[in-house]
C-alpha cells in the first residue's frame, strides 16, 4: 500500500500544495521552498493518534503571511493523504479486509483507494490547537458509522508506518540500545536459556579472575561493601565490584557495529568513523530493520514510509552518484530531499519534484504520466472518453477525468460542453481548463530517454539552476560565461545553468523540459540554416511565435565567428589567432578571420571568454545581439 497523493493546505511555508509521490520520490529545491514541510506534513498525518492531545501539530505549524499574522486566526491546516492501488487486487486481501471500513472500491476499474484528512485548528474553548483525523468518501466527505471509528485511524497506522530520517545522522545516537531501529532489533534477539546460563557462568568467572588479577581492584571492591553498614537493614547487604556486563541484555545493549575501510585498517566503531559512513550506516541500519521487523512491531502486510533528508550528506560525489541505487533498493515507499545534482545525476525524471516558493505560494512541478480533473461522472462525459479510449479515462473510484497525455482542443471543447449547464459549471469548467493546461507540458516516454541517453552528465546540475541558457556548441558555452561576468552578471552567482544542447540532445527536448518544470529559458543559436531549424524545432512542439521571439534569438551575421567579425573585433581578434600560433594572423580580415576562428573553436573561445570577463569595455564592444540576450536572460520569469 502506497501513498499516490498528498494534498496540503496552511502548513508551514505551504499555503497550498499537491504532491504526486511515487515508490521513490525525490524532491530538490532552493532552502526553505518547502521541501521539509513536505515531509513533515507525511510525519505528522501517519504517525498521530486520534484526538490525543498534545499531539499533531502546534502554533509553528500554521502557515503565516500578510493576510494571516495571528496563527490562531485563519483557515486550518488540512493534510489529505490518497492510497490506491496500481491495479485490482494490489493490495493484500488480509489488508483490506482489516480496512473494509474505510477503503472504497471502484465497481468499475475493481481498484480500491483510502483517504484521510488530517485538520488542526484552535479551539478557544479548549485553547488549544486541536487535530482531527477522518476518512473520506469519493466527494471527500467524511465517512460516517464505522468508516469514522478511532479503531480503523489506529489499523490504517499499522499497515503504513513511517519513519523519518533527519539530514544529521549521528550513528552514536542512532545505534543505542533506545533507538528506533538498532534499540528494537536488539530487543528481539532471542538466545537459548542452556548458552544463556552457560554464559552467565563464564562471566562470572572471568569477572573472577580480572578482580583478583591486580590487588588494588580487590581492595576496592571490599571497600565498596561498607555501602551495607551505611544502609543497615534486618539482612545484611553486600556489595562487589563487576567488571563485565551482569547479564547477557547488558552486554547485548552495548553491542556496536565495528567498521574498516580497508582491510589493511584497524576496526572502529562506526562514532569514529566520518560522517559520511556514519549517515550510511544508519540507512542501511533501516533497510535491516524494515526487513527483519517491521512485519513483527506492524503487520505482515505493512509497508514502512521513509521520510528522508538529504542522503548524500558528507559523501564524495562518485559515492552520492552510486547511492541512488542503493536508496531506489530501500523497502517501502521513500521520500526523500536533496540539494546534490551528483545524487540527482541517476534519479529518473519522473521521481524528481521540482519544489519552489513562488508569489502565489508553494508549487511543485513534475513531468506526470497523466493529467487529473476532479469532476464529477455524468453520462456524457463517458461519449467523450469513447472517442479517444487511448488518451482518456475516466476512475470513477476517486471521481477523477484522467488525461494520458496531451489533451487537444477538440477533446477539451468536448469537455467543457459536457459540463455546461449545471450549478457548478463554472467550478467544473475550471478544473477542466486547469487539466488542459498542465497537459500541453506533457513529456513523452522517448523524449526523457533522449534526455537520460545525452543529457545524463548535465542533468544534475540543471535541475538546481534558476534559468536555463540554451547555447549550440561548447566555445558558445565558455564565451557566453565570460560575456556575462563582462556586463555585470556572473551566470553562476544568478543561477544560470548554460546548456550546450549539440553535445546533450536537441534544444526542443530542453524547452518542452523546462516548460514542464517551469524553468525560464533562451536560447541563442547560429543564423545559419541549422539554426533556424532549432528554432523550427522548439516552435513545432507548442511555443507560439510570441514566445519565440521573447525566448529565442538567432544570429543574424550567421555563426558567431562571423558574428564577431561584423562587430568590429578584428583586432582583438587576430590578437588571439596570434596567440595560437596562426600564420600570418595580423594579415586576416574579413571571412578569413572568421574562417580561422572556426577551425579554432575550443581554442580561441575560452581566451575572448577571459579578455570578456576580465575587461567590461571590451564586453561592451561585443555583438549587440549576444548582449541583448544576456539582457533577455536576466529578465525572464
Amino acid at each position: 500500500m502506497y501513498i499516490k497523493h498528498i494534498r496540503i493546505e496552511n502548513f508551514r511555508s505551504i499555503k497550498r500544495a499537491e504532491v504526486e509521490l511515487g515508490r521513490t520520490t525525490v524532491l530538490i529545491g532552493p532552502n526553505n521552498a518547502g521541501k521539509s514541510a513536505v515531509l513533515e506534513a507525511i510525519r505528522i498525518a501517519l504517525t498521530r493518534r486520534w484526538g490525543q492531545r498534545g499531539t499533531g501539530f502546534t502554533e509553528y505549524d500554521v502557515h503565516l503571511c500578510d493576510t494571516r499574522l495571528d496563527p490562531k486566526i485563519g483557515d486550518p491546516v488540512v493534510i489529505e493523504v490518497e492510497l490506491q492501488e496500481d491495479e485490482p487486487g494490489e493490495w493484500p486481501e488480509d489488508l483490506v479486509n482489516e480496512l473494509e471500513d474505510i477503503t472504497q472500491t471502484d465497481p468499475y476499474s475493481g481498484r480500491s483507494s483510502i483517504l484521510m484528512r488530517v485538520s488542526c485548528s484552535w479551539d478557544g474553548g479548549e485553547e488549544s490547537y486541536v487535530p482531527r483525523w477522518e476518512f473520506l468518501n469519493v466527494e471527500r466527505k467524511p465517512l460516517a458509522g464505522r468508516g469514522a471509528r478511532a479503531v480503523n485511524l489506529q489499523e490504517f497506522f499499522r499497515f503504513l508506518p513511517v519513519f523519518y530520517l533527519e539530514a544529521l545522522r549521528d550513528a552514536s545516537s542512532e545505534f543505542t540500545a533506545k533507538s528506533q531501529f538498532w534499540g528494537r532489533l536488539l530487543k528481539t534477539v532471542q538466545i537459548p536459556e542452556v548458552l544463556e546460563k552457560r554464559s552467565q557462568r563464564i562471566f562470572d568467572l572471568l569477572n573472577t579472575k580480572l578482580l583478583d588479577a591486580d590487588p588494588r581492584l580487590s581492595d576496592l571492591s571490599h571497600g565498596l561493601s561498607s555501602i551495607s553498614k551505611v544502609a543497615a537493614t534486618d539482612v545484611p547487604g553486600e556489595a562487589d565490584l563487576r567488571i563485565l556486563p551482569l547479564n547477557t541484555w547488558d552486554i547485548l545493549s552495548k553491542a556496536e557495529v565495528i567498521y574498516r575501510t580497508e582491510i589493511a585498517k584497524p576496526w572502529l566503531p562506526l562514532p569514529r568513523h566520518g560522517q559520511g559512513v556514519q549517515s550510511l550506516s544508519v540507512m542501511f541500519l533501516f533497510k535491516a530493520f524494515v526487513e527483519l521487523l517491521l512485519t513483527d512491531l506492524y503487520h505482515p502486510d505493512s509497508t514502512a514510509v521513509l521520510a528522508l533528508e538529504e542522503p548524500e550528506t558528507h559523501l564524495h560525489p562518485q559515492a552520492a552518484r552510486s547511492l541512488w541505487r542503493h536508496i531506489a533498493e530501500l523497502p517501502g515507499q521513500k521520500i526523500v530531499t536533496t540539494h546534490s545534482p551528483y545524487f540527482l545525476q541517476h534519479v529518473p525524471f519522473r521521481d524528481i519534484r521540482v519544489v519552489r516558493m513562488e508569489a502565489d505560494g508553494t508549487t511543485v512541478r513534475s513531468l506526470p504520466r497523466d493529467y487529473r480533473a476532479t469532476v464529477p461522472h455524468i453520462p456524457a462525459v463517458d461519449a467523450v472518453v469513447a472517442k479517444a479510449p487511448e488518451l482518456l479515462s475516466y476512475d470513477r473510484g476517486v471521481g477523477q477525468l484522467i488525461v494520458k497525455g496531451t489533451l487537444t482542443q477538440n477533446l477539451y471543447r468536448d469537455l467543457l460542453i459536457a459540463y455546461a449547464g449545471r450549478p457548478d459549471t463554472v467550478a467544473l469548467h475550471a478544473q477542466l481548463k486547469a487539466t488542459f493546461a498542465a497537459s500541453q507540458c506533457f513529456v513523452p516516454d522517448d523524449e526523457l530517454e533522449k534526455l537520460e541517453t545525452f543529457a545524463r552528465r548535465i542533468r544534475g546540475e540543471i535541475f538546481f539552476a534558476r534559468r536555463w541558457f540554451l547555447v549550440e556548441g561548447q566555445s558558445d558555452y565558455h564565451l557566453m560565461h565570460g560575456l556575462a561576468e563582462g556586463l555585470g552578471y556572473n551566470l553562476d552567482e544568478h543561477g544560470v545553468a548554460v546548456i550546450d544542447f549539440q553535445n546533450c540532445g536537441n534544444p526542443e527536448s530542453f524547452a518542452i523540459l523546462a516548460r514542464a518544470l517551469g524553468y525560464p529559458w533562451y536560447m541563442v543559436v547560429d543564423g545559419d540554416s541549422a539554426g533556424h531549424k532549432y528554432i523550427a524545432d522548439v516552435t513545432g512542439r507548442g511555443f507560439s511565435g510570441v514566445e519565440m521571439a521573447a525566448r529565442a534569438v538567432a544570429l543574424p551575421a550567421g555563426d558567431i565567428e562571423a558574428e564577431l567579425v561584423a562587430a568590429g573585433l578584428d583586432v582583438e581578434l587576430r590578437e588571439i589567432c596570434a596567440e595560437l600560433g596562426v600564420i600570418g594572423a595580423n594579415a586576416l580580415t574579413g571571412n578569413d578571420l572568421a574562417e580561422a576562428l572556426r577551425g579554432l573553436k575550443t581554442r580561441y573561445s575560452p581566451l575572448l571568454a577571459r579578455r570578456c570577463a576580465n575587461d567590461s569595455t571590451f564586453a561592451l564592444r561585443m555583438p549587440q545581439t549576444l548582449r541583448d540576450a544576456i539582457t533577455n536572460l536576466r529578465g525572464l520569469a
